[in-house]
């Protein structure tokens, strides 16, 4: 079975139930949950796979549209790069590309693919962002497909943008634990911001990271580069050992 075929059925288990559950919600109306599709070929010949998490879905197809259409949108959107007016001035999109750019020119001889993920699978469809309660408990009662997603995909890294979304981590990968990555520079340790941390999880690959999203200016521009260089040593050393 594809990929494309397993993810299709994985939405399809959760779907009435997200159906009849949304249905009944009397706040905010949810928008169409963030169906993920790949481009089977590129991916499977892909010697990296990136997934990385961020970006709220509000707005994202109207709600009760198809399975179908909701991977097409994805496909179209991500896959195919048809993206909105204003997506170069997305500071999320911006930090997407920051790590794209960096990997991708310390990874010229590899095929990279990367995929587009959000915590919150589910957003609010009345133009206001954020996710309420009410939306956050349809999600995690009626569609809670993240980690079989990443067990689908199978991603060599994984990123998280979420800031402090730690609740929906541990949600989703209830074994969840968070080991700071060493700063070797002692003028940046001494800075006020967090640390980017390494996510650690049966679930999850070995590395995997999180860091603050990047709408929080000074701390995602402080700790993207100790990310980026832990992820980048941690395959150079990767690589030592296959050759």
């Amino acid at each position: 079975m594809n990929i494309n075929t397993q993810l299709e059925k994985l939405y399809h288990v959760h779907w009435n139930n997200f159906l009849e559950n949304g249905d009944k919600l009397k706040s905010a109306q949810p928008a169409n949950p963030l169906l993920i599709k790949v481009n089977e070929e590129e991916y499977l010949q892909s010697d990296l796979k990136i997934m990385i998490f961020g970006q709220e879905t509000w707005g994202w197809h109207k709600y009760s549209t198809s399975i179908q259409d909701g991977m097409n949108g994805y496909e179209k959107f991500f896959v195919n790069k048809n993206f909105y007016d204003g997506y170069k001035k997305s500071v999320f999109w911006q930090g997407f590309n920051y790590f794209k750019k960096e990997l991708d020119s310390n990874f010229k001889d590899k095929k990279i693919t990367y995929i587009w993920n959000n915590i919150s699978k589910i957003g609010r469809n009345d133009g206001k962002t954020g996710v309420t309660p009410d939306i956050r408990k349809l999600e995690r009662e009626s569609f809670n497909v993240i980690k079989d997603e990443i067990m689908i995909l199978k991603p060599d890294i994984v990123i998280f943008f979420t800031g402090g979304r730690d609740g929906d981590l541990k949600f989703n990968f209830e074994d969840i634990s968070f080991e700071n990555i060493k700063i070797e520079n002692s003028k940046i340790a001494k800075r006020k911001y967090k640390p980017s941390s390494i996510v650690i999880s049966k679930f999850l690959p070995i590395k995997s990271v999180r860091l603050y999203h990047p709408s929080y200016f000074g701390g995602f521009n402080y700790v993207k580069q100790d990310a980026i260089n832990y992820l980048l040593k941690w395959w150079i050393f990767i690589i030592s050992k296959i050759c």
